[in-house]
C-alpha cells in the first residue's frame, strides 16, 4: 500500500528542532561549495540554511525543513521513514525472495548515502582483467559516472510525499535498475526525458550541486544515455507507471579472464581487486564492510590474490593493509 502526504522538500518535519542539524556538516558543506563550485553566498551556517530552504518559520520558532534534515542530520530516518536507499542483489533475472543474494540498507545524510551507494554498486558489479601484450587491461560492466548519476537522480527527483516508499536499487546478473517513488515529475514523460528541465526538488538539487554531486543541472540523464551508447551497452529500459519510475541499465559484456598465474578469479575476488583499485590501500575489515561479506571470506580471497601475485600486504600481522600490484 502506497502512503502519501502533502509535504514537499521545504515543509517542516514534525518533532525536528534547529539543534538537530549538525552545524559541523553545514560548515564542511559550505567549504566544499566554495572549493568546488566557487560559491560566494552566505557562509555563516544559519544564514546558509535559511538561504537554501533548510530552515523555515513556524509561528515564532525556526525549524528544519525536509531538505535540511535530509542533508544535515546523521540520521534523517528518525524523522522520515523514506530517507535512504535499499539495495538488493539477485542471482536470477527477477526480484524473487528465493533468489536474493545480498541486501543492504543505506542510511544517513543524503550526500553520504550517495557516496556509499555508489561504492557498494561498484564493489558488487562485474570487473575483468585481460592482457594485451604485457599490459593488464581492466574492464568494468558499468561506468562509475552512470552509477553515480542514476543514484543522484533517484534521490534528487523522487516524490517525498510517498512516505512509506524508499528508493530501491536492484542488481541482477546482467543489469541494474533504480526504482524511484512518485514516477516522473509532472510534465515530464519518457519521450521528453532528455529535453525536459523540470526538478521536483530544486532545493535538494541545489544542495547536491554545492556538495559536488550534481555536475550540470538537467544533464544527468543525457550523460547516462551518452555513456551507455559509447560503451556499446544495450539501450536502457525505462518505465513510469505514475507511482514509480524504473530506470534499468544493462551491463557491458566483458572479455574472458586472461590473467597469468591465476587464469580464473571468482566474482568476489574481482570485487576485492576493484575495491583495492579505488581505495589503493585498505584493511581486510575495510574490504569486508565495503563488499558486505564476512571478513573470513575476504581474508581467504586476499591470500589467494597474494599467492597469484596480484596483491601485496604491508604492515605487521595484526595491522595488515593490502594494495594491488601494478604491472
Amino acid at each position: 500500500m502506497i502512503e502519501r502526504d502533502s509535504g514537499t522538500e521545504r515543509r517542516p518535519l514534525p518533532g525536528a528542532r534547529l539543534d538537530d542539524l549538525d552545524l559541523h556538516l553545514v560548515r564542511r558543506h559550505i567549504a566544499t561549495a566554495i572549493e568546488r563550485r566557487g560559491y560566494e553566498g552566505p557562509t555563516e551556517p544559519r544564514d546558509y540554511l535559511h538561504r537554501y530552504h533548510c530552515l523555515t518559520e513556524t509561528g515564532s520558532e525556526t525549524v528544519p525543513t525536509l531538505a535540511g534534515i535530509l542533508t544535515f542530520t546523521s540520521e534523517p530516518d528518525r524523522w522520515m521513514s523514506a530517507a535512504g536507499i535499499d539495495i538488493a542483489q539477485f542471482q536470477g533475472d527477477h526480484a524473487h525472495s528465493t533468489d536474493l543474494q545480498f541486501s543492504r540498507q543505506i542510511r544517513g545524510p543524503i550526500v553520504d548515502v550517495i557516496d556509499r551507494t555508489v561504492e557498494l554498486l561498484w564493489a558488487r558489479s562485474d570487473h575483468r582483467y585481460r592482457l594485451e601484450g604485457t599490459e593488464r587491461i581492466e574492464e568494468h560492466a558499468y561506468a562509475p559516472v552512470v552509477l553515480r548519476e542514476l543514484t543522484v537522480n533517484a534521490l534528487c527527483h523522487r516524490d517525498w510525499s510517498y512516505t512509506g516508499s524508499l528508493v530501491r536499487i536492484q542488481i541482477f546478473p546482467n543489469c541494474i535498475e533504480w526504482v524511484t517513488p512518485g514516477g516522473l515529475p509532472p510534465g515530464v514523460t519518457i519521450d521528453t526525458l532528455r529535453t525536459a528541465q523540470v526538478s521536483r526538488n530544486p532545493a535538494i538539487a541545489q544542495l547536491l550541486y554545492h556538495a559536488g554531486q550534481v555536475e550540470k543541472f538537467g544533464m544527468g540523464v543525457d550523460t547516462v544515455l551518452d555513456i551507455l551508447s559509447e560503451w556499446g551497452c544495450d539501450p536502457p529500459v525505462l518505465c513510469d507507471d505514475g507511482h514509480f519510475f524504473t530506470f534499468r541499465v544493462w551491463g557491458k559484456p566483458l572479455s574472458p579472464h586472461e590473467l597469468p598465474d591465476d587464469p580464473y578469479l571468482t566474482s568476489r575476488q574481482q570485487r576485492v581487486l576493484a575495491e583495492l583499485d579505488q581505495r589503493r590501500v585498505c584493511t581486510s575489515a575495510d574490504l569486508a564492510r565495503a563488499l558486505g561479506e564476512p571478513r573470513r571470506n575476504i581474508q581467504r580471497d586476499l591470500q589467494a590474490l597474494i599467492a597469484a601475485g596480484l596483491v601485496v600486504t604491508e604492515g605487521s600481522t595484526t595491522r595488515s593493509r593490502y594494495r594491488r600490484v601494478r604491472s
